[in-house]
């Protein structure tokens, strides 16, 4: 170390190869034995160190209370890291002391404390030593540590269970996993009320694990009438965002303001007489808005001017700053309306503009999936929990040339990578897929190629046997593009020459394959085309299928069982809601309102493990210093 430290420059280490994984375990260890006992022992350790394939680690489970088998246990957060364990060897105390900065001798330690077994040193002692003896310590680099297990939750409630008949026969009897035993648990079926009864606790008491921030005044002295001091107290305060206003009625209101606000879109049936036309009476008069929202509702009815309905997805990926992606959820009421469910279900259409009137706005339908979520979960038309209108990740654009100004195009289908996976919803304009498009808006479209009447059910403007292929199809494409892979257009030329409608059951021989000469994958889409016809609530009021419907395997609500329907299980087609449930009861767009609560969640829980993890521990100097002979690894 005197080498080292003559140098002009640090020392260098060599790490060796040797991957770690760090527990930062909650409790103060004075037993490593236990602590691995907490982590459910070998076993545990081993499940944190050897990850399943294709995850980044398993969570480690935190036992406060490993002596008891139906304990609820902790788990814990795995965070990336990229620290190298070192271990450093300092002079391990004699217990011989002297006073701080006299060169008296050093004197031996009273028999009664040297008598007693040396504990286990804290980090600020460590600290000390290498400050006193910062040419006597050595350091070792271990290995490299690229996890950390750290325990943010808080513990269940605890249900003592020993005078619990049942719970301890079942902690004996079952628990063990002893054939035996368990052939001697017995469960009393006798009828009939008894005294005493055994109430067997929940399997849990509480479902969050984050600790609410209470917002505790710091400590205070309490005075008497005296005004002296008698004790420290500690209050709590009122939340911040609650404050007090006059209402309407003239009296004193408590408000709080971080309620999320009614966003009041128009929300209609798909078979309501009339559009709206006008935005809802009591919303904010344009006049009354700010210059940004001025603006943000000029930019959408330009776009409007362009087309007539959009994809949410379509209006953010179209608008050019950050201040439109972010008033456009309270912009949207003042420009469009919604259709709850139908062929046009959850895009936003121009107010006064009915699709349903002409087969002009074909090009508007939607087509929603079930896709197989990278997040916890993916809102209707945007991913994640937070408000899909906020620029985030998702929103790059999916062409990332360099010089590229034009908007992001991740709202159209091209059939080809890069796929962007930030929403679930698209129009049937916004299909660019050469193949698809050509099954959707054939050159060669004979007269009855559309319907003559709307259906504004399900199928709209199209056929059923159109839509269902198309949907079939491009569902299959974009599981193979969510795995990574492009799909192959020849895979779906058989199915695509199946007919366009399909008029009853006694139709379904035409949307079959011969097994001869089709493929297994051929035959799994003709099965789910005819599933998805089915699965219409149109069709199955037909008076021309009575007593014909039938159920094959692998058939209903757009869903194929067996091993042929296994690598399509990730996206389906979104089935549509019964033609007889369409009702308005709500003022606000349903999905704005969950996506702002999970976004105030998030936030809250934000604030309560920053508030939890602060900090303030004040240290203090040593008044003696240790002699120190003998080296000690720590």
């Amino acid at each position: 170390m005197d080498d080292q430290r003559g140098s002009r420059s640090a020392p260098f280490y060599a790490v060796p190869s040797r991957r770690l994984v760090s527990v930062e375990h909650p409790a103060i260890i004075r037993n490593v034995d236990k602590a691995i006992e907490t982590l459910q022992g070998n076993r545990g350790i081993k499940a944190i160190l050897d990850p399943q394939p294709g995850k980044e680690g398993n969570p480690a489970n935190l036992v406060l209370r490993p002596e008891d088998a139906m304990a609820r246990s902790v788990q814990s957060t795995i965070v990336q890291s990229n620290n190298v364990l070192l271990k450093i060897t300092v002079p391990k105390r004699t217990g011989r002391r002297r006073k701080i900065g006299s060169n008296e001798p050093f004197t031996d330690a009273p028999e009664s404390e040297a008598s007693k077994l040396p504990s286990r040193r804290t980090a600020k002692d460590l600290l000390r030593s290498l400050s006193d003896n910062p040419s006597k310590y050595q350091i070792e680099p271990v290995g490299r540590v690229e996890r950390t297990h750290v325990f943010r939750g808080i513990p269940d409630f605890v249900y003592s269970t020993t005078a619990s008949p049942f719970t301890n026969r079942f902690r004996d009897q079952i628990l063990p996993f002893d054939f035996d035993k368990m052939k001697q648990f017995d469960i009393d079926m006798s009828k009939g009320a008894t005294t005493n009864a055994d109430i067997i606790p929940p399997p849990s008491f509480s479902h969050g694990d984050v600790p609410f921030h209470y917002m505790l005044d710091p400590l205070h002295p309490k005075t008497n009438s005296d005004h002296q001091a008698t004790n420290l107290t500690r209050s709590y305060r009122q939340n911040p965002t609650v404050k007090q206003a006059i209402g309407r009625s003239g009296e004193l209101e408590t408000v709080n303001t971080q309620t999320a606000s009614k966003i009041l879109t128009h929300l209609v049936a798909y078979d309501i007489p009339e559009v709206p036309s006008q935005p809802r009476a009591n919303m904010l008069p344009i006049s009354a808005l700010d210059a940004g929202m001025l603006r943000t509702i000029a930019n959408l009815n330009a776009l409007y001017e362009k087309q007539p309905a959009w994809t949410r997805r379509g209006l953010r990926n179209n608008l050019k700053s950050d201040e439109d992606r972010l008033n456009l959820r309270y912009a949207i009421p003042y420009v469009g309306y919604i259709f709850r469910s139908g062929p046009w279900r959850d895009a936003i259409i121009k107010l006064g503009v009915d699709p349903r009137t002409s087969p002009e706005y074909r090009y508007y339908q939607t087509f929603m999936f079930r896709l197989l979520a990278r997040e916890a979960e993916l809102a209707r038309d945007g991913g994640g929990g937070r408000r899909h209108n906020v620029p985030r990740p998702s929103d790059q654009r999916v062409i990332e040339e360099e010089g590229f100004t034009g908007p992001s195009t991740g709202h159209i289908f091209t059939g080809k990578q890069p796929f962007a996976q930030d929403g679930r919803i698209w129009m049937v304009g916004d299909i660019e897929d050469p193949q698809l498009k050509a099954e959707l808006f054939p050159p060669d479209a004979g007269p009855g190629f559309l319907r003559s009447e709307c259906d504004v059910v399900t199928d709209g403007w199209f056929g059923n046997g159109t839509l269902a292929k198309a949907k079939a199809v491009m569902r299959h494409k974009i599981q193979a593009l969510m795995e990574g892979r492009e799909p192959d257009d020849q895979d779906y030329v058989r199915v695509l020459r199946l007919p366009a409608h399909a008029r009853s059951e006694a139709d379904f021989p035409l949307f079959t394959l011969d097994p001869e000469i089709a493929t297994p994958k051929e035959i799994t889409l003709a099965t789910e085309i005819r599933a998805i016809i089915r699965s219409s609530p149109v069709w199955r009021n037909l008076t021309a299928n009575a007593g014909l419907v039938r159920r094959e395997i692998g058939e209903g609500r757009g869903k194929v069982k067996g091993k042929m329907a296994l690598k399509g299980k990730g996206v389906e087609p979104e089935p549509e809601p019964e033609a007889e449930a369409e009702k308005i009861v709500e003022e606000s767009e349903g999905e704005e309102e969950e996506i702002q609560r999970r976004e105030m969640l998030a936030a809250q829980v934000a604030d309560a493990v920053a508030a939890r993890d602060a900090d303030e521990a004040d240290e203090d100097d040593e008044d003696e210093s240790d002699d120190m002979d003998e080296d000690e690894d720590e």
